[in-house]
């Protein structure tokens, strides 16, 4: 899946992680395809594991700053994602690589480009846009 500006939240800092994210779902596709999934699989998970971990913390406080009222919903969706990174990440750790969870893995990151980002996150776009972050 690409980044298309219609995906776009109204914040610049979001938009860009959003933009890395579909970027490192893109690049392990490849990896995958082109049989270097295993190599780069843990690099990958780990990657995912930083990036939810700075993005959603992030993503949520702007939400409450601009009043959106999909923060709860946001907050919770988070929460769901992070259990099933965790789950991966052990699955990983218990049988190391296997290539059917990596596809699965990926096949669940484009599911939550669609379902989270491009439904649920634009969603702060009409409060956002235009207005400086609130601090709290």
């Amino acid at each position: 899946m690409k980044w298309s500006d219609e995906f776009s939240t109204g914040v610049g800092h979001l938009d860009q992680q959003h933009r890395m994210l579909f970027q490192m779902v893109t690049d392990y596709r490849e990896a995958l395809d082109e049989a270097r999934g295993e190599r780069v699989y843990d690099d990958f998970l780990r990657s995912l594991d930083a990036y939810v971990r700075v993005h959603f913390g992030s993503e949520e406080a702007c939400m409450v700053s601009y009043a959106c009222p999909a923060a709860e919903a946001n907050a919770a969706a988070h929460a769901r994602f992070v259990a099933t990174l965790t789950w991966f990440r052990e699955r990983h750790r218990a049988v190391g690589f296997n290539r059917d969870d990596a596809r699965n893995l990926v096949d669940t990151l484009d599911r939550w480009l669609v379902d989270h980002i491009c439904r649920l996150d634009v969603r702060l776009r009409p409060f956002a846009e235009g207005k400086p972050l609130q601090s709290k």
